[in-house]
């Protein structure tokens, strides 16, 4: 792993005008699609306003923005059969369903990374950091829908076979899954409509870079899962993700890992 520079944490409650560097670099870490209109993505900007504390920023010497982290309480039993839907269903119930019980676990929607601080360990920083915070909120742990960073290569593979896949040494096959097992997460289950995004074939020509002339199945770069393109031109993308749960683990002093070991920024 390469050296980080000299970083520091924050959150967009202290630091509100980190917003449109927040957006750019959650963008800018996905397919152009994952931004289109969702369920889920119309509400997206309601977690700046409502949970601004679980919005963690890592700002780097020049005050850069370099990774982000973005979450939200929620209610959840603890259980596969009670997991939400996915990142539509957790952002739809959390702004526009009825009231529940109280949040009791932290949910993480998206990790974005700097595309030049890669492979330095900065991930699993925040995904340390998150399960800090929700300990120290008396939380469960963290629930994620993680989007696996090799399932664009299998986009026919279903989502649950593509999960069970291992490498020699017994690992998941997918380095994000892997890392995240790596820290001690438990890997639950997929949901195979975590977003849905549905657009007019013309739109998903521009990103399939070809003509979609007819009701088929086609395959989009960047998609996990084949884009449904119906007789009247309409192409629907069910976004398949895979929940993992890291439990709030108990409390331990700083070390040079965690992104508690970091300076506040001021």
């Amino acid at each position: 792993m390469a050296d980080l520079p000299a970083l520091t944490v924050t959150t967009l409650e202290k630091a509100p005008e980190l917003e449109p560097a927040v957006d750019e670099l959650t963008t800018d870490n996905m397919p152009v699609f994952m931004s289109w209109e969702s369920p889920g993505n119309w509400r997206w900007h309601r977690l700046y306003d409502t949970h601004p504390a679980h919005q963690i920023c890592v700002l780097d010497e020049e005050r850069r923005l370099v990774a982000a982290a973005n979450g939200l309480p929620v209610s959840w039993d603890g259980t596969v059969a009670g997991l939400p839907g996915g990142s539509d269903d957790v952002l739809v119930s959390a702004f526009d369903g009825p009231a529940g019980a109280d949040p009791d676990t932290l949910c993480m929607l998206s990790v974005s990374v700097s595309p030049r601080l890669r492979g330095t360990g900065l991930a699993e920083r925040l995904l340390g950091h998150a399960r800090d915070t929700a300990r120290a909120a008396g939380l469960r742990g963290v629930v994620i829908p993680v989007r696996p960073t090799r399932k664009a290569r299998y986009p026919l593979v279903p989502m649950a076979e593509y999960a069970r896949w291992r490498r020699p040494d017994g690992t998941p096959f997918d380095p994000w899954l892997a890392t995240h097992a790596a820290l001690g997460a438990e890997l639950l289950a997929p949901c195979d409509r975590s977003l849905v995004i549905s657009q007019p074939a013309a739109r998903w020509e521009e990103v399939a870079g070809h003509p979609l002339p007819g009701p088929a199945r086609h395959l989009v770069p960047g998609a996990l899962a084949p884009l449904e393109v119906s007789a009247d031109g309409q192409g629907v993308y069910a976004e398949p993700n895979f929940w993992v749960f890291h439990p709030a683990r108990p409390a331990h002093p700083a070390h040079p890992a965690d992104l508690s070991a970091l300076p506040a920024a001021t």
